[in-house]
Order: structure tokens, then sequence, then C-alpha cells
């Protein structure tokens, strides 16, 4: 049975809302500007969840409002912070996480203008080509809610009701995006309910779901593209990452696309999907890390700060953020600066569950 604790948006309508986009002659959008959103909104993603605030958390007439760009000396929410890219925290750089277009034209990343990493087909999604002069926070060439061809790309609609109807907590079904871990559509998991948003300590953090084996994705295998537009066939996190980037998630019998033939070392690209050895170095990772999480194979219904070896699973999510980092390639930790058997770098980054590696 799913546990469903009410975590639909509260306060007053006019939060987020206006009839008109006026008010005394002014326009009523965040950013004061006299573009409009549909569904009578005040703004767009980032017009609510990424203000450049000083906090992480926002408190908006009573309603609490997490942020994914802001400047908090205090730390980020679980998926990172787009901060890294525009450089109010950090070093600004394109390469540190997801250039959506939100950011602006400075922001996007050249290298990415026609294809993904790992991407195959382009990331051919239901007609549309996923790139970085398209990438949106949401909708069919974003992440959050509803990618169907056959809606507006745009990121509001593809979000309409999520936000009314939103399930907090152990999320097994994830057949509609306010049922879905964090409004991706088809990714089941467990959002922290004692810290809202964050990994905050080995025992108040978000519980990823993982499998045994990646998927094998194309057009004559299990597809990614549903009635619900494109998802994960296998509701995981790393299932939802692969189908963009495909070849980093998936298992092929070619060597030039994903992990390799089979879930066995030695494999053509870092896997995920795999179950942690319960043997050799890997054995020693018994404590959860909120620096380099794994995912459970099944959904608990709260946050545990145990690692069973042999039962958890190696996500995309273990090494890189979703949104942005302080470092390239998303990535959790600096791995210009993972020394093998060097002092220092004890049951950190890469050695979280290397572990033999690091002394």
């Amino acid at each position: 049975m799913q546990t469903r604790v009410s975590a639909k948006i509260t306060g007053e309508c006019d939060n987020c809302h206006t009839m008109h986009n006026s008010q005394q002659g002014a326009s009523m959008q965040f950013n004061s500007t006299a573009k409009v959103e549909r569904n009578l909104l005040r703004g767009d993603c980032l017009g609510c969840h990424g203000q450049a605030t000083a906090q992480k958390i926002v408190n908006i007439n009573g309603s609490l409002v997490p942020q994914v760009m802001h400047s908090d000396p205090s730390g980020d929410l679980a998926a990172g912070n787009f901060g890294y890219i525009t450089g109010i925290k950090g070093i600004a750089s394109n390469s540190h996480g997801h250039n959506v277009i939100a950011l602006g034209e400075a922001f996007r990343d050249a290298t990415f203008v026609s294809t993904l990493p790992g991407g195959i087909v382009q990331a051919f999604h239901d007609g549309y080509i996923v790139n970085a002069s398209n990438l949106t926070c949401a909708g069919v060439n974003g992440c959050h809610g509803y990618r169907l061809a056959s809606g507006s790309p745009t990121d509001v609609v593809a979000l309409k009701g999520a936000h009314h109807n939103n399930v907090d907590g152990q999320l097994l079904v994830a057949d509609t995006a306010a049922n879905s871990y964090r409004f991706l559509v088809g990714v089941r998991g467990y959002e922290n309910q004692t810290d809202r948003w964050q990994n905050a300590s080995p025992s108040s953090h978000n519980e990823y779901y993982g499998a045994t084996t990646p998927m094998t994705l194309g057009c004559s295998a299990t597809s990614c593209h549903g009635s619900n537009g494109v998802s994960p066939p296998n509701h995981t996190i790393s299932g939802f990452c692969g189908t963009c980037h495909g070849n980093f998630h998936t298992l092929s019998a070619g060597d030039s696309d994903g992990i390799g033939p089979n879930i066995t070392s030695p494999f053509i690209r870092h896997p995920n999907d795999i179950v942690l050895p319960a043997s050799k170095e890997y054995q020693n990772y018994t404590t959860y890390s909120v620096q380099a999480p794994i995912g459970r194979t099944a959904v608990p219904a709260s946050a545990s700060s145990v690692v069973t070896p042999g039962a958890d699973v190696v996500t995309c999510l273990s090494c890189h953020m979703a949104h942005a980092s302080p470092y390239p390639d998303m990535l959790r930790w600096d791995y210009s600066q993972m020394n093998a058997h060097q002092s220092g770098d004890v049951n950190t980054g890469c050695f979280t569950c290397h572990t033999a590696k690091d002394n």
C-alpha cells in the first residue's frame, strides 16, 4: 500500500496565480515583466523555484518553496543548485549542470548544441530532439511533468495539476506527475519528510529506487515511450536519466554504447542499476553517505542509515547531482582530487564505494 501524505501546495491562490496579470497597472509576474505564463501562473519554474535568493527554502505567505538557484551558504537541496552555473554561488561554469534555457543564452553549453552526452539517437523524444538549445525544466524537452509530444513542450503546461495533487513520502505507483518522485513521471522513490527536499544526514534523506539490471532500450526492445509520454519502463531514477543519456545507463552488446553486454565487470562505462557487491572493497560501505547515496530495490517508507552490500544498488545519483553541482559534469565531488592511496580522501567521493583504494 502506498503511504499518502498531504503535500499539496498550500497558501493563498495569488502566491502563484494572477487573474489578469495586472495590479494597479503593474505586472503580477515575479520578475515584474509583462511576460505571462499559461495556467494563470505568475512565473515559470525558475520564477518560483529559482529566485536567486539567499535561502535554499523561502517562505511566501506561509508556503515553503524550495529553491534550485540560490546563494545560501548553509548548503544546497538534494538535487543541487543552478547557481553553480550562473555564478551566484561558487565559480560560474556551464559544465556544472543541466543548462536549462530559462537560465539565459549566456549559460547554454555550446558543446551540446545538437547532441547530448551518451544520447541514444540524440535523445529523440516523440519527435523532439533534446539539446542545449531547447532544454527546459519540464515538458517534452525537460525532466519534470509529462513529456508528451502531443501537448505543449513548455514547462508549466507539462506540470498542470501536479502541485495541487502532490503526494509526498513513499511513492510506489508513479503513474501520474503528482504521484511520481519529484514530478519525474514514472519514477518511484521516497521523498524525505523529516528535512523536506534535502539529503541532510545518513538518517534523513531521500531514498532512490534502483534495479539489479539496467534497461535495454530501443524501438524494437523495451521502449521509454508510453501513454504518459517519455518515462522509464523500470521506474528507476537511473532509468529516467537513461531516457536521454541512454549509453550511460543501459545494456548493449556493442562496444560503442551501453555499460557493456551484461552486469559483470569489466564494464565499458561505470554501471548503474546494478547491485553493490557484498565482497572485496565494496562490502565496507555500510553507513549511508549523502555524498555518494545508493538506491534500494524496494521503495522504503522512511529513510535508513544502513547500506546493505549485496542488496542495495548503484544509481546515477550516486555520483551526480540532478540540477548542478560545484564541480564539472555535475559530480558530487571533485574528481580531479580523488587520489588513490593518499591520505585525506578516506571514505569520500569515489572511495565511499571503492574503500580499498583510499588507504
